[in-house]
């Protein structure tokens, strides 16, 4: 009986992302992000921490890509997760928002209106990940 729950939730999933231009999810705290199912989760990097807020991403299942951002309290976390990844180049992450700009959400952060002394790219796993240190914003970008 679960298998079949469990390939109906699939089929279901899948036809509300065929069907739609994105799939949105918004949470204003971790308690709200932490009670979705592992799935949904899976359009996050693995970096946010009990002290987000403000979590927000849309993915599109056809280019298996996401746009994401959250806010936090806990800059020396943060500092911490960021001195432990490899650092990359802020042009690879814009790369990588031009490759999808069509679908660039309009809360997503312009690059060109920042100053760029205050922010930090890494690279984990499939996941762009920026830190912009002033306005304490991770954003992110998942590509293929």
């Amino acid at each position: 009986m679960n298998k079949v729950k469990i390939l109906t939730g699939y089929i279901l999933i899948n036809f509300i992302f065929s069907c739609s231009e994105g799939y949105e999810q918004n949470y204003k705290t971790f308690g709200e992000f932490n009670e979705k199912n592992e799935r949904n989760k899976g359009w996050f990097p693995a970096i946010i921490y009990s002290d987000v807020t403000e979590i927000k991403n849309i993915s599109y299942l056809d280019s298996n890509s996401a746009f994401g951002k959250f806010s936090y309290n806990n800059s020396k976390l943060y500092d911490s997760v960021f001195s432990k990844n490899h650092k990359i180049n802020l042009e690879l992450f814009d790369d990588n928002i031009r490759k999808n700009v069509k679908r660039k959400p309009d809360w997503f952060l312009d690059l060109k209106k920042l100053d760029k002394s205050n922010l930090e790219v890494i690279k984990k796993g499939r996941f762009y990940i920026l830190k912009n240190e002033n306005e304490k914003k991770i954003y992110f970008i998942l590509s293929s």
